[in-house]
């Protein structure tokens, strides 16, 4: 459909931007739930601690760490806290607006030396690992009128 007059234009335009600001938003969504979804399945598992502290937020980051989602010993709870951890993230990341930034928090004192290799369970970069995961994906825009 062609513009008729520059009215039609400018507001085929704004359309057009919204829906461009909306698709940046979905893929951002995406983008983080990749992340967070790779690691809460590879940071190191005793008691669930660590892993249940991968908060994603919306207009500023978590700034207190928590108790796991559900507490156990040497591993025992990993898939239960890893499926608590990502449930938050999609639930906290459902009503996202495009133009909102995301935040991906650990705030808890270990976690950069679990980063740095401290644990045998995963080697050490599993947070950089992460963030090329979802830095990789592709973009799919579709535009419909």
């Amino acid at each position: 459909m062609m513009a008729r007059t520059l009215l039609d234009l400018a507001n085929d335009v704004d359309k057009l931007a919204d829906k461009i600001g909306q698709a940046a938003s979905d893929h951002a969504v995406a983008t983080a739930l990749t992340i967070v979804g790779d690691l809460v399945y590879h940071t190191p598992v005793d008691t669930s601690q660590a892993l249940s502290n991968w908060d994603v937020t919306v207009g500023a980051p978590a700034d207190d760490p928590h108790g796991p989602y559900v507490a156990g010993k040497h591993g025992s709870t990993q898939r239960a806290s890893a499926a608590a951890a990502l449930a938050q993230a999609k639930d906290t990341l459902k009503n996202k607006k495009p133009g909102q930034s995301i935040f991906i928090a650990n705030n808890l004192p270990y976690i950069r030396r679990l980063n740095d290799g401290y644990s045998a369970q995963v080697p050490a970069g599993f947070v950089e690992r992460a963030v090329l995961l979802g830095r990789k994906m592709k973009a799919k825009f579709k535009f419909r009128k």
